[in-house]
């Protein structure tokens, strides 16, 4: 197919001869008269669809053109979405196994916590069995005292911290107990005692 453009001039020549064959009278022109503008008009036609058949070509290769450079720009936005969706699928992952993390030092945290509260009341337990009789003897003269004795002794640290309690007569030394072995949990005592 050869590409022929019309020129103004035929265009314009087509156009007058179209309309001389309307305004003519058809009964005075000859057959050879008709047929010749009737080819003219014919060959006018083919030109203009021709030149309308390029036009079309040219313009369906244009938008082929930019319907392949929609469809490239298409997956680049499809790869880069599932770029992002992997991406946010992975952090997803990753915030579950530190939420996770997080869970079992958060139980293990609690369990010696548990565990150190255990050995804190088993620890006060042996120091309350431990606890023995805070009796201390300040000092006792060693030529003058010995044929007094402990009670002779006792008497006289008594009387010199408390002068006023070694003017009453009567008053008689008590033994100290020890601190039961087992604790019960549920009668209220100070722990330090």
């Amino acid at each position: 197919m050869t590409k022929r453009k019309n020129s103004p001039q035929k265009n314009l020549q087509e156009i007058t001869t179209a309309n001389e064959l309307i305004k003519k009278d058809l009964n005075n022109i000859t057959e050879s008269e008709f047929r010749k503008i009737v080819i003219k008009l014919i060959a006018g036609l083919e030109n203009s669809i021709e030149d309308s058949r390029e036009s079309l070509a040219t313009e369906i290769k244009g938008l082929r053109n930019s319907h392949e450079e929609l469809k490239n720009a298409l997956n680049e936005m499809q790869n880069k979405m599932e770029m992002t969706t992997a991406r946010t699928e992975e952090a997803e992952e990753r915030i579950g196994e530190l939420e996770d993390k997080v869970m079992e030092k958060e139980e293990a945290e609690k369990k010696r916590d548990k565990k150190i509260q255990e050995y804190e009341g088993k620890i006060r337990e042996l120091s309350d069995t431990l606890k023995r009789n805070n009796i201390c003897i300040i000092g006792i003269p060693e030529e003058e005292e010995r044929g007094k004795g402990a009670e002779g002794v006792l008497e006289e640290i008594i009387a010199e911290n408390f002068p006023e309690l070694g003017k009453e007569k009567g008053i008689e030394i008590q033994e100290t107990q020890r601190t039961p072995f087992r604790r019960n949990l549920n009668r209220s005592s100070a722990r330090h005692t």
